[in-house]
């Protein structure tokens, strides 16, 4: 893998291990979650299906970056709300290729991630027009940031 990778797990690897079936051996009663089934030719290192919810919660998982882009498109299309609240996420560049590749996502908290130094290009912003909700709390972003923000998330 990368040499990244010491220094914190991909958002897929932290997916894997927090929603794998082996996890929940027993599901009970409708809604609980969504199996995905992806496809035999993408080579996934996922088990068969993961148990995934439409509100996923990662926080303190140790991400530091995005990981297989494809594979965060094919499991999250149904994924409305994400809390990545005390990971390592440092630059945005890492978060908008987890965002944009979920299409549905209404609900961001980023909170308490080092993203002081990072800085957010106009083009990297356009990846969050979508979000209607953004949770930006003990993550010391610029002003020049939160207006960038302002300016690509209408809603």
């Amino acid at each position: 893998m990368e040499a990244s990778e010491t220094e914190g797990r991909t958002f897929m690897q932290a997916i894997s291990e927090k929603y794998s079936p082996e996890n929940f051996p027993c599901r009970r009663g409708p809604g609980l979650g969504v199996v995905v089934v992806p496809s035999r030719q993408q080579g996934s290192p996922m088990k068969d299906r993961l148990n995934l919810p439409s509100v996923l919660v990662l926080n303190g998982s140790g991400i530091s970056h995005a990981g297989e882009e494809g594979e965060i498109a094919a499991f999250c299309t149904h994924v409305i709300e994400l809390d990545l609240s005390h990971n390592k996420l440092q630059d945005w560049l890492e978060i908008s290729k987890i965002v944009s590749n979920i299409p549905n996502l209404e609900f961001l908290n980023l909170s308490s991630n080092q993203l002081s130094d990072a800085v957010l290009e106009p083009d990297c912003a356009k990846a969050f027009s979508s979000i209607r909700r953004l949770v930006l709390n003990n993550t010391q972003v610029s002003w020049d940031t939160v207006h960038t923000f302002t300016q690509e998330m209408p809603e």
